[in-house]
């Protein structure tokens, strides 16, 4: 049936639980690698203590659609933080994030709902938070769709839990108005300096886009 009452809320203090089940789980991000080149990539309880501590240094850690039916949970949730809390992006062939921007770090999404603009108000929506907050930049890392196949361990390793760490698709970045800072033929580094130059997606069109989408459930 029609999800039709799906909405956008900012993740403070009384919302950290309304996040989707894969963010939930995984602290790639937000774990010192220094131990396990990629360990700590599935821990509830590591990544629930690392929200509520970001929320108090935060407005707001990071957004989510929700069904306001549901208690918990959410259908899809981007993450944000300043690049000292995701020590996990060292990793990244295009580290390190620049000292001045905030790093979107990660986007989780039902399959049922992706592809069809919910990324799109998801970004938009840390982005209007960012600029409240004179944050004069926002960078994330992306994920080529026509990246080559040779691609050294790490790199392909990256690519191939992409899902489970929230990887964005570079187009979906650059949709948003991102420009890459730093290539890389698999996962470059993209930037939007902030206010963006560009009009946010509207009240109305975000209604829209949350509107009519059919979801057959979590």
């Amino acid at each position: 049936m029609p999800l039709r009452h799906a909405r956008v809320i900012p993740l403070d203090a009384a919302t950290v639980d309304r996040i989707h089940r894969t963010a939930a789980r995984s602290v790639f991000w937000e774990l010192d690698p220094l131990g396990d080149a990629f360990g700590g990539t599935d821990s509830d309880v590591d990544k629930a203590a690392w929200l509520l501590s970001r929320t108090y240094e935060q407005p707001a850690v990071g957004f989510s659609i929700v069904d306001p039916a549901a208690t918990s949970g959410a259908h899809a949730t981007v993450l944000m933080c300043p690049p000292s809390a995701a020590p996990g992006a060292v990793r990244m062939p295009t580290a390190p994030f620049s000292a001045d921007a905030f790093c979107l770090t990660s986007l989780h999404i039902d399959a049922a709902v992706a592809g069809i603009g919910w990324e799109a108000v998801l970004i938009d929506a840390a982005v209007a938070s960012l600029t409240q907050q004179s944050i004069p930049a926002v960078e994330a890392f992306g994920v080529r769709s026509d990246r080559p196949e040779e691609l050294t361990p790490m790199c392909r390793r990256l690519v191939d839990q992409r899902t489970l760490i929230g990887l964005m698709d570079v187009d979906v970045l650059e949709s948003a108005g991102f420009k890459v800072v730093a290539d890389h033929p698999a996962i470059p580094r993209l930037r939007l300096e902030l206010p963006p130059a560009h009009d946010l997606l509207t009240e109305r069109e975000i209604a829209e886009l949350l509107a009519a989408v059919p979801v057959g459930g979590r």
